[in-house]
């Protein structure tokens, strides 16, 4: 088995900070990550405000890949706006991957207000506007994360430095903010990809509400971490690590 991460709005591989680390410790697996277009390795390529566009240019860019090419054994995890990029890949490569897992993503189904909240609104306005990296990160860190504020410091620092030698343009920044709020999940019946649902209760950013109508959508069930903010693999990686390897089971091969 083999995972593949897709990180969230105006985020980075490198922003996955010691998950990625743990995954491959506790499973042995083969964990990869992904750049969306605006941002990490793909920051000089301005994105299209959408999802779909967003999707098919991280498909083929996978599909590129040594490891992406032979498309067997892969297990996709998806935060936030990865997480509706890893619906649509979903969609878009069938039978590319044996399990997916969208974590406190969002969609069209849940009204607006739900789906951002007011204080995250202007949190990443103020956070677009500065021009102080640890300023911003620790702001950004303070709306989706629940750990103390010692352990949020020292994560800010470590994006903070990120942001200073790869910063997404604001105008990427917007095109990816803009594409989440367009996004209308595909229909059940083009996914034939055991879908695994997780939120966290603590999500001060988007309402766990978003993944529960979401899991609605596709008649699954909701796996809810109790404390965790937004960036639930930042503030618990163990757990989520447990949960892929107790939980997620891919579709057996044919």
């Amino acid at each position: 088995m083999s995972y593949l991460l897709v990180r969230g709005l105006a985020r980075e591989s490198a922003h996955w900070f010691d998950f990625p680390s743990a995954l491959a410790a506790r499973t042995g697996a083969r964990v990869e990550s992904i750049d969306v277009a605006g941002c990490g390795t793909q920051r000089g390529r301005a994105p299209l405000p959408s999802v779909p566009w967003l999707a098919r240019d991280v498909a083929r860019r996978f599909r590129e890949r040594p490891s992406g090419a032979r498309g067997s054994g892969w297990v996709i995890v998806g935060l936030s706006l990865g997480g509706m990029i890893t619906l649509e890949l979903c969609r878009i490569l069938p039978g590319c991957f044996e399990g997916a897992v969208i974590i406190n993503a969002s969609s069209r189904l849940t009204p607006i207000g739900e789906r951002l909240s007011l204080r995250g609104v202007c949190t990443l306005l103020r956070a677009l506007g500065s021009s102080d990296a640890l300023v911003r990160e620790r702001s950004v860190l303070a709306l989706t994360s629940s750990l103390p504020p010692e352990a949020q410091r020292r994560h800010a620092e470590r994006a903070a430095a990120i942001a200073r030698e790869r910063p997404p343009s604001r105008a990427s920044v917007l095109a990816q903010l803009l594409s989440a709020a367009r996004f209308v999940p595909p229909p059940p019946s083009g996914l034939a990809v055991p879908l695994t649902f997780v939120c966290s209760r603590r999500d001060r950013l988007v309402s766990p509400r978003c993944t529960r109508d979401l899991a609605a959508f596709y008649s699954g069930s909701v796996l809810e971490h109790p404390w965790a903010g937004h960036d639930l693999p930042l503030d618990d990686p163990d757990w989520l690590c447990e949960l892929l390897v107790t939980t997620v089971t891919p579709s057996p091969q044919i």
